[in-house]
C-alpha cells in the first residue's frame, strides 16, 4: 500500500506516494496528520484504488478525547465516474478502516454503506 498525506502544509503529495506497511500508515495518521480542517491521509492499493481520510472540521480546543467526533470524511475517488463514494466517520474508527484497506484493498464495496457524490 502506498501513502500520501497533507498536514498544515507538510506531507507527501499523491504523485510521490510511497510504500508503507500497516503500522507505518497508522503512525502517520496518528502522529503526522493533525486534526485540522483540510488535513488528510490517502492510501493507494495495488490496483490503483484510493481511499482518503479527510478532516472536514478541526478538533475543537476544548476536547480532550476526540475519538467520538465524526469529522473525518472517508472518501473513495472514482475519476471514471466523475465523483466519489464516501461517508463521515469518527476519528476513533480510522485505524480500523486503514487496517481494512490493508487487508482487502481500497475497494469501496468493502466499507459499508456509502454515498456517491458527483464532483
Amino acid at each position: 500500500m502506498k501513502v500520501f498525506w497533507s498536514s498544515c502544509g507538510d506531507g507527501l503529495p499523491s504523485e510521490e506516494a510511497r510504500e508503507v506497511d500497516l503500522r507505518e500508515a497508522c503512525l502517520i495518521w496518528s502522529d503526522e496528520v493533525r486534526g485540522v480542517e483540510g488535513n488528510f491521509l490517502g492510501l493507494i492499493d495495488s490496483q490503483d484504488r484510493t481511499v482518503q481520510f479527510y478532516f472536514e472540521d478541526g478538533i475543537p480546543d476544548d476536547v480532550d478525547d476526540a475519538r467520538h467526533l465524526r469529522i473525518v470524511l472517508m472518501d473513495f475517488p472514482q475519476p471514471d465516474r466523475g465523483g466519489s463514494y464516501g461517508k463521515r466517520v469518527a476519528i476513533g474508527e480510522v485505524h480500523g478502516l486503514i487496517e481494512t484497506a490493508f487487508t482487502g484493498g481500497a475497494d469501496h464495496r468493502r466499507f459499508g454503506e456509502l454515498t456517491f457524490t458527483a464532483w
